[in-house]
Formats: C-alpha cells, sequence, structure tokens
C-alpha cells in the first residue's frame, strides 16, 4: 500500500486565478508609488490631474479584482470554495469607494475644491493595503491547493 496524501480539495489554478493575484501584486505597487509621490505634500498641492489619475487607476484594478472573484465564486458555487472566495468579495466590495471619492475632489477643475483629510484618507489606504495582502496569501493558498488559506479566513 502506498502511502498516498489526498489533497482535500483541486487547486484553483486557472486564469483568473492567476490574474487576480497579478492584481494584487499591482494595486500594492501602485498605492505604494501613490503615497511615495504624494508623500510630504499638502492637500492643497494634491488638486492635480495626475493624482487624480493614479487613484482611478488603482480604483479600476479594485474593480477587475472584484469582477474576476465574482466570476470564480459563481464557476465555483455548488463547489468548496464559494464560501471562500464570497467572504473575500464580502471584504472587496466598497474598497473602491474611498479611492473614487477621494480622486473626485482632487479635480483641478472643479469649482469648488475640497480639501483631502490626510490622516483619514492615509488609513483608508491602509486599510486597503492589508486587506490586499490578507486577500493575495489566500488567493496563493488556494492557487496551489493548501489549506492555509482556508485556515486564514475562518480566523476572521
Amino acid at each position: 500500500m502506498a502511502n498516498t496524501k489526498v489533497v482535500a480539495f483541486r487547486p484553483l489554478d486557472c486564469d483568473d486565478m492567476e490574474r487576480s493575484i497579478q492584481l494584487c501584486n499591482g494595486i500594492e505597487y501602485l498605492i505604494d508609488e501613490f503615497l511615495r509621490q504624494t508623500n510630504g505634500k499638502e492637500s492643497r498641492q494634491l488638486l492635480n490631474s495626475e493624482y487624480q489619475h493614479h487613484l482611478l487607476k488603482i480604483a479600476d484594478h479594485l474593480e477587475e479584482l472584484i469582477h474576476r472573484l465574482t466570476y470564480l465564486a459563481d464557476k465555483n458555487n455548488k463547489e468548496f470554495y464559494f464560501s471562500h472566495l464570497y467572504s473575500i468579495l464580502k471584504s472587496l466590495n466598497c474598497m473602491p469607494n474611498t479611492l473614487i471619492i477621494t480622486a473626485f475632489y482632487l479635480d483641478p477643475t472643479r469649482e469648488f475644491k475640497r480639501l483631502v483629510n490626510r490622516n483619514t484618507f492615509n488609513f483608508e489606504v491602509g486599510q486597503i493595503v492589508k486587506k490586499i495582502k490578507f486577500i493575495k496569501s489566500v488567493l496563493q493558498s488556494l492557487y496551489v491547493g493548501r489549506k492555509s488559506g482556508i485556515k486564514l479566513i475562518s480566523k476572521m
């Protein structure tokens, strides 16, 4: 009798999973780049269309990530993965809103301008980064078929 190790579930190794992990890496990089560009600048100096477009690009990547994970959850609806992908989606769902609203206020062509509260914005961006790092580790675990990602979600 050969001692074979049976995996509890098959890995989710598909193009959508690979792209989702790439999007997580890209979002982390874009947020880091934005924070480096805006470090030390006052709120009035942020009223720039370049910063607005940068935030909208990050929000675009987040929306694509949500779309791909929704497709994966729908495709694996009857399988073990659905509840775990669904819990990831719940935590991701409203993250782009902060970036979209802030980008709206950074538009230099608006007649009435509103300054960005840096402390609140940095807190929200920090929350996004934490969630993306967590999601990336869970997705990588599901991608190779390890249970460690599932254990991380159950601790939430």
